[in-house]
């Protein structure tokens, strides 16, 4: 099972970012806002996405009584985004029933499950959960065509996901996955959580963010999928030497990262400016002292565990492989990048190393990466 905070925050910050206009290069940047998820689909891949409001509408049907009932509590142990709720936490169903009883009574502390701010804010959120209803077939299909219009084309992808919609997730994270009954992906959201930090404004425009959250744990579910089945991303990359773990890690995470930023911030290069700056640099300074480690088996062996830490991929690997994406659909386009996901790691690190050559707003890897990725195996543009 795992736990995760909304993806856009891996770009904490970037609001600020600077944006100034796209300079030389033989390819014109696209306006602000215009994203690819609005892409004609490469091929017919299946992706389902069905979203279940049930846990969180009973949740708040039961935090609107004058009083707790104990019998409320129990049915809710009962429905399953709870009960992974429960586990994910690692706590007992007698922590959940105390917490749940701690909303009506301004005098008890919360020890793990945060319900008595759902109870004090109840009317907000049924308000948006009546929107996230109303629209629930729209919310489906975006966040569908948001998945389909990445993948690459030259196999078919599919993909079933469940959405449950809930409320008082354990920490701080904003959903959790794991895996329903049948086998099929399942995502419990928080919509306090995910859409707490959401601007005023009518319920149906915030619900829009969700329609991120889903996609993008939708793609990493079918592009997880996609990779098991293309060859190009299960062997061996000769040539790279001790740059092939960062290699993958970043071509794997930064196609999902992308998913998390907002429309407005398109393109990256011009958006977030300085954030991709830093996060290219980030990742130009790991390839140098990897490259750097290769006669020191101690240097590389620690170097790789770090590349493993939830951390690196977090602040490193997924903005960074992101801005790369976003690089390479700004000066090829979107069946560019599609073709390029299809052949392979090193050719998304070589297909942005041709993009920098022609846009001067996008961030070069360093020497060191460079060189390898010539001396590798892979197809040459």
């Amino acid at each position: 099972m795992k736990r995760s905070i909304l993806v856009a925050l891996l770009f904490a910050g970037t609001r600020c970012a600077s944006a100034p206009a796209p300079t030389g290069g033989a390819a014109a940047a696209p306006m602000p806002g215009k994203t690819p998820f609005t892409a004609a689909p490469a091929a017919a891949h299946d992706i389902r996405i069905a979203i279940d409001t049930g846990a969180a509408r009973e949740i708040l049907a039961s935090l609107s009584r004058p009083r707790f009932q104990m019998s409320d509590a129990q049915v809710l142990q009962d429905m399953l985004p709870i009960q992974l709720a429960i586990k994910d936490s690692g706590r007992t169903e007698e922590v959940f029933q105390r917490d749940f009883a701690a909303a009506w009574d301004p005098e008890s502390r919360t020890a793990v499950f945060d319900f008595a701010t759902i109870r004090r804010e109840r009317e907000r959120w049924q308000v948006l959960l009546a929107a996230v209803e109303a629209g629930k077939g729209q919310l489906e299909e975006d966040a569908r065509r948001r998945v389909a219009a990445l993948l690459p084309g030259d196999r078919v992808v599919r993909t079933k996901v469940r959405v449950d919609i809930s409320f008082g997730l354990a920490g701080l994270a904003d959903h959790l996955t794991s895996a329903a009954p049948n086998g099929d992906p399942l995502i419990v959201i928080d919509l306090a959580r995910a859409l707490g930090e959401a601007e005023a404004g009518p319920a149906q425009n915030q619900v829009t963010r969700l329609v991120r959250l889903i996609a993008g744990e939708t793609y990493g579910e079918a592009w997880t999928s996609y990779r098991a089945a293309n060859p190009a991303w299960s062997r061996p990359l000769p040539g790279l030497g001790p740059l092939e773990p960062l290699v993958r890690t970043v071509a794997e995470a930064g196609p999902v990262a992308i998913f998390g930023v907002e429309e407005s911030f398109f393109p990256l290069s011009t958006w977030l400016k300085e954030p991709m700056q830093r996060s290219l640099n980030d990742l130009n300074r790991m390839g140098e002292r990897l490259v750097e480690s290769e006669n020191d088996l101690d240097t590389r062996v620690a170097l790789t565990g770090e590349l493993k830490r939830p951390e690196f991929r977090r602040r490193v690997a997924a903005p960074g492989g992101a801005f790369m994406e976003d690089g390479i659909i700004q000066v090829f386009g979107i069946d560019a990048l599609r073709q390029t996901l299809a052949e392979g790691p090193i050719a998304f690190f070589q297909e942005y190393d041709r993009a920098t050559k022609q846009l001067r707003d996008l961030p070069p890897l360093s020497k060191v990466i460079v060189e390898r990725l010539g001396a590798a195996a892979g197809p040459s543009k």
